[in-house]
This record gives C-alpha cells, structure tokens and sequence, in this order.
C-alpha cells in the first residue's frame, strides 16, 4: 500500500488521504481547512494522478467533508462510501458552506468564491453509498480488490474508522475517534486485532489528561459553573461546533434541568445547530448510529437568538445561557458576536466545551490574561477580558492514552500518525517509539508518497 497525505501541512487542517493498492485508487476524505479561506483552504487533490475508484468519507465536519465536491467533480465516477448516518447529514452541511463562501467573497473580494456549487453538492449527494456497520464491501478494478469495513468512532454522529483489506494485509484507519460514550453517540467500536497498518489521529497528543477528571465530572463542574453564573445574574456563552457539540449540550442542559440542577435562565441557540437538530432526529430514527430528539428544544423552551443589534462592549440586556457556534469562536460567527458584549463584564463568563485550535479566536482568548484587549476586527471594538474564561474537556476526540493502548492492542508493523499539529504529533512519535519498538513511526510529508 502507498499512502500519501494530502493536507497542506502537518497540521489539523485539510483531511485527505490518498491510497493506492497497485492500480487502485481510494481516497479517504477531502476536507478543507478552516483557518483559510478559497484555494488556500483545499488539500493537495491535484496531486493525484489518474482516476479514483472510490472515497471514504469518515465524517461530516468540514475538515474532512467541506472539499469533496471539487474531489467528485474532478473523478465523476467515484462513489464516496460512508454510514447510513453520514450520508442524510452530507448535502446540508456542504450547502451551508456554500453559503459561507458566498459571504466571504462578499467580506474579502475573493472572487475564486465559492469553491463549487449546489449542482457539485448534488453530484457528490448521488455519489453517496451507505455501508452498514461491520459489513465488508469489496471494491476492484483492474484485478486489484480491497475489502472495506466500517466500525463506528464515538466522535460525531455517524463517524466510522475503516478496515481495508488488501492481499491478506489488514489496514486500519481510525478516522476522529472518540473511546468515550457522549449522549448523541456510543463510544468506539473499533476491533482490536493484529492488523499491518494503523493510521491514527493524534489531535490531543499534546494534551496531559487530567487525573480523577472523567466526562462525568467536567460535565458536572460545568453545570456547576453555568449555575453559578447566571444564579449571580450574569450571562454565560458557551461556543459550540454546530454538529454534534450544540447537539451534546443541549442534551446535558435538557438532564440538568430535568432533575432540576439548571439554573431558571433563557437558552438561547441560533443557526445551522439547530437546523441540524432535525438532521439528527431524523438519524436517530432511521439508524442505530445516533441518539438524539428534538424534543429537547421543547422541553429547554430554546429561544432564537434575537437579530436586535447591541453596540459591541454593551451588556446583553437577556442574560442567559446563550449556545452557540463556532466552537472555536471564529470571526462573523454567532459565538464571536455574542462574544463582543459579554468579554467587558466580570459577572459575564465564556466555557468552551470542545477542541480549540491555539491560532483561533478561541484559542487567543483561552490564552489570554484577565485585563487583556480582545480585538473585534470588523466591529471596530476591542474588549477587555474582564468576564472569566474557562475549557471544559469534553472533545470529541481520544486522549494521547486511550490511543497509545488502542495502538499497543492492534501492535501493527507501521503506525502512521495523521490530523494532529506539530507538538501532538511530536509526543505521540515519541511515546509510541517507546511503547511500540517493533513498530516501524511514520509522520509522513504532505505530499509524498509513503510506500508500506
């Protein structure tokens, strides 16, 4: 097998992998990469040379799925295999990203923007195949043959890793993995066999896991801590990726305030999370692979966020519980607005909930000293961080231990590491060098093909 990694860079960025079984050609997801926009934003796809024969799609987040009409556009005959689940969440994601670029040619002047269209989506929608849990489907051409099964990952809705096999050699992608249960989705079910290849994720390599904290108990220190906000009359944003995340929290506050552990605030949440909402619903019920119902907006009396504009730096005259995305505070979003009149106030606090890149907007003000001066670019308004900012560790994603045991069961021949930046992937080489001796560590390149 050669492996080529088609992301710009070392980085958690663009996802996209080629694969090649002598004259089979497979493609694991084509992301885009939300820290840039227009073509800086693509993986390296001109890179591959000659047809692909299929895609793999792991999951729905854009840095894995937000590419893939250019991918289908280009190689027109490839279907893209991926869950039942996956499958019903696909078009509306990547119309809702056509939007998103439709606004920054507007901001920017970008005029590449967008990247693709509605017809591209609905190429890559009549491309779609689902593959049923631990059902292997066989794929060939030219007398080549692959074996792919799909075993679900735990991180979003309807995300899997794969098992390829190819000539008795066993091949295992993990895709975004999560071990843990979360509310809208079981934890990993990945087998634990021998295999040659394991590729793996490595996005917290970097993070130290905490001792005695559990989801259970973050959970709980950060219903703990949105109570004692907004009991003290304060207002609490809690910045949430729109799939999956919003989805979660909503869940947590709608079992809080059931056993009537939520303080009697407004919840307000706004935009394609809770258009999404129904995309789960509808999931839950036609799939085993998600556990969500919108009953829950009914039940929390969810309110949209109001379209009043408020001055930037002036408090939000509806203190609440204001979930909202981007997750990692990104600029024009909800989350980064909302931001803007609650960073001035002290009785005011921000709690992420999930991963946040340390070159975001997120990142900065997780980093950020009390006092300090968080620009608006854009609002003309630059705020001092006087309410609390605090990161609750509920990610998506394995901690560095759960995945250096999963990769110690599996004791494949090569181990090659993916979607992680520079310091994770540095810390995982390292540990598994250690705890692996037999296994050959590769970080490969962008760009370069990787023979096994």
């Amino acid at each position: 097998m050669r492996i080529t990694d088609l992301n710009s860079g070392r980085e958690i960025g663009a996802s996209c992998m080629l694969l090649e079984f002598g004259g089979l050609r497979m493609v694991i997801d084509c992301g885009m990469h939300p820290k840039h926009t227009g073509k800086a934003a693509l993986p390296q796809i001109n890179k591959i040379e000659g047809s692909v024969d299929g895609v793999i799609l792991t999951h729905c987040h854009l840095d894995h799925l937000g590419s893939l009409p250019l991918l289908i556009r280009a190689h027109p005959g490839a279907r893209v295999f991926a869950s039942a689940a996956t499958t019903l969440f696909a078009r509306r994601l990547l119309s809702n990203s056509i939007q998103v670029m439709k606004r920054q040619r507007e901001e920017t002047g970008n005029l590449d923007l967008p990247l693709y269209v509605d017809q591209d989506v609905e190429r890559v929608e009549n491309a779609l195949s689902a593959v049923p849990l631990a059902n292997p489907r066989k794929i060939g051409r030219g007398g080549e043959e692959i074996q792919l099964s799909f075993h679900l990952a735990g991180h979003v809705a309807g995300a899997v890793g794969c098992m390829i096999e190819h000539r008795r050699k066993r091949h295992f992608f993990t895709g975004d993995v999560n071990f843990q249960a979360q509310r809208t989705v079981g934890g990993a079910d990945f087998p634990r066999q021998p295999v040659d290849t394991l590729v793996m994720e490595c996005t917290r390599g970097a993070t130290a896991s905490h001792p005695g904290h559990t989801r259970a108990s973050e959970e709980k220190r950060l219903i703990k801590a949105i109570n004692r906000v907004c009991d003290a009359g304060g207002t609490v944003l809690l910045p949430a990726f729109a799939f999956g995340r919003m989805q979660e929290i909503l869940m947590l506050l709608d079992e809080a305030a059931a056993a009537g552990n939520l303080a009697d605030v407004p919840i307000v949440a706004s935009g394609l999370g809770m258009d999404l909402c129904d995309y789960l619903d509808a999931a839950t019920k036609k799939t085993k692979q998600v556990k969500f119902n919108r009953q829950v907006l009914r039940d929390l009396n969810v309110l949209p966020l109001s379209r009043r504009y408020i001055q930037p730096g002036k408090n939000l005259p509806e203190r609440g519980i204001y979930l909202l995305s981007s997750g990692m505070l990104v600029e024009k979003t909800p989350a980064w607005r909302i931001a803007a009149n609650v960073l001035d106030h002290k009785e005011n606090a921000v709690f992420f909930v999930g991963y946040c890149d340390p070159e975001t907007p997120g990142g900065e003000l997780i980093g950020m000293a009390p006092g300090g001066e968080f620009k608006f670019t854009g609002l003309d308004h630059t705020s001092i961080l006087r309410a609390e900012v605090e990161r609750f560790h509920l990610s998506g994603h394995a901690d560095r231990e759960e995945l250096i045991d999963f990769a110690k069961s599996l004791a494949p021949k090569d181990l090659v590491l993916t979607h992680g930046d520079p310091p994770a992937r540095a810390w995982m080489k390292e540990t598994l060098s250690k705890e692996l001796p037999g296994t050959r560590i590769h970080d490969p390149e962008p760009g370069v093909p990787l023979d096994l």
